[in-house]
């Protein structure tokens, strides 16, 4: 009795880890395939993020009393990060809730002035420089729905 009893346990372990498993790897693959299906193919180093837009200032004004004056000096957005995977599909669960700047350029330049982006979730390819907490973006879009 207590021989089937183990029999029993570890093949419901054995099945719940297999299902848990396919679970996770359908999720992440769905996951993967909505949120490139309409960005440009990564290049090396880049990843898919999705994320809030934050004026760095308002954020830190309100979250830990600092003294910005963004309407004197204007508002400077960042991204937090909400989800962030890699090339092979995989999550980054150490950057989310991470707050990045973006790099200055061309591509990101209308999105760090703009006020109108803070609140807005939006989906990023690009690269991240986790040392210097600087995302460099190669495209961005307004996440749909949001």
């Amino acid at each position: 009795m207590f021989k089937h009893l183990k029999i029993i346990v570890v093949l419901s372990l054995v099945f719940g880890f297999t299902l848990s498993s396919a679970f996770a790897r359908e999720h992440a693959h769905k996951h993967t395939q909505a949120i490139t299906s309409a960005t440009p193919q990564l290049g090396p180093g880049e990843v898919v993020i999705t994320g809030r837009v934050i004026c760095l200032g308002c954020h830190l004004k309100k979250e830990k009393q600092a003294k910005a004056q963004c309407s004197i000096y204007g508002h400077t957005n960042a991204l937090s990060i909400e989800k962030i995977i890699d090339a092979q599909g995989k999550s980054i669960d150490k950057l989310k809730g991470k707050i990045y700047q973006f790099l200055r350029n061309e591509k990101s330049d209308e999105l760090i002035k703009d006020h109108t982006y803070a609140g807005k979730v939006i989906i990023v390819v690009g690269k991240i420089y986790p040392e210097a907490n600087i995302l460099e973006i190669n495209f961005f879009k307004e996440k749909e729905g949001e």
